[in-house]
């Protein structure tokens, strides 16, 4: 029988060279799926992910009251050091560019772990944008593929294995220690369009995966004790009535707070031609200045939010206001 083996085996010798290669091969992408794979779930942008993750994870333990969810609109415009500086409470941003709601599903699961805030604030833009896992949800074959090797979906997976001289050059990581994962940004261009919060807006939906998503978001702050407060932060580009009115049912439905930023302008005192960075889309540094002092107030009259202001244990907050000039 050994006899006969051998004689196939020299027989067919490529065909065995071949199996035995796609059989290594099948074991090296089962490995590295297994090993590059999210723990709470499927995300898009694994590196902004990982990185957001580990920034985070080197806050002290235990000493967050407020985290703010979401993508850019987040990013751009709730500053953690200003609600520190006007009213005391702790806080981080969790958002970070086309984020999607998948990602900050993952990031404020794994910060949960560590972290018992008071509040999460979700800020609205990502419940409209693609919110799941894959480019395509459409493209079921190379969808299912990319579910059972998840290494051809997190193919840019080694940038979060970078050297940190390396990492540190990147804004996530470079605005970290001081502002908290809030993004500064000084540049004006002027948004010069008419009034976007009109009563002619589109029609629109939340997508099924968006919705589904969302929920298991607001389900993840109930399980821990911990309140859920949508925000639509200003914008005069993205935002409209109708995607208002979708959110505003939503909140309803699910006996969730809403607080419609654009719906205050005037009280905020946003100025389109010297408070944006991009002609509306975002607000820029002045432009957040007015929304946290606005946000601040709303948060301290809602919240049974602590003020750590001169405790011991904040002084690295007191810190880095002295760093960030721009608060002085």
């Amino acid at each position: 029988m050994w006899e006969n083996m051998k004689d196939f085996i020299i027989k067919h010798k490529e065909a065995v060279r071949i199996v035995i290669f796609m059989g290594g091969l099948f074991i090296v992408l089962m490995v590295l799926s297994m090993l590059i794979r999210p723990e709470s779930g499927e995300v898009y942008n694994i590196t902004a992910v990982r990185m957001k993750n580990e920034v985070v994870a080197k806050e002290r333990p235990e000493s967050m009251d407020v985290l703010f969810v979401g993508n850019s609109e987040s990013y751009r415009s709730f500053s953690p050091l200003q609600l520190y500086r006007d009213h005391g409470a702790a806080s981080y941003n969790l958002g970070a560019s086309a984020l999607r709601l998948c990602d900050s599903r993952e990031i404020l699961s794994e910060t949960l772990k560590v972290q018992s805030p008071k509040l999460v604030i979700l800020e609205t833009d990502a419940v409209f944008e693609e919110a799941g896992a894959y480019r395509d949800e459409k493209a079921k074959f190379t969808n299912l593929m990319e579910e059972k090797f998840p290494l051809f979906h997190y193919h840019i997976f080694y940038k979060s294995y970078l050297p940190e001289s390396v990492k540190s050059k990147d804004v996530y990581y470079s605005d970290a220690e001081v502002f908290k994962g809030f993004l500064v940004e000084t540049m004006v261009r002027p948004y010069e369009g008419g009034d976007y919060m009109n009563e002619d807006a589109p029609k629109v939906k939340m997508p099924e995966e968006n919705e589904r998503i969302l929920r298991d978001i607001m389900n993840i702050c109930k399980e821990q004790n911990v309140e859920f407060l949508l925000v639509s932060a200003p914008s005069a580009t993205n935002w409209n009535k109708g995607k208002h009115r979708v959110v505003e049912n939503w909140a309803e439905k699910w006996d969730v707070k809403y607080l419609d930023l654009n719906q205050k302008l005037d009280e905020i005192g946003i100025d389109w031609m010297t408070d944006t960075m991009d002609n509306g889309n975002h607000v820029n540094f002045e432009g957040s200045v007015k929304v946290m002092d606005y946000l601040g107030g709303y948060l301290y009259e809602n919240y049974d939010l602590p003020d750590h202001r001169n405790e011991i244990f904040y002084i690295d907050w007191d810190k880095n206001l002295d760093k960030a000039v721009l608060y002085s």
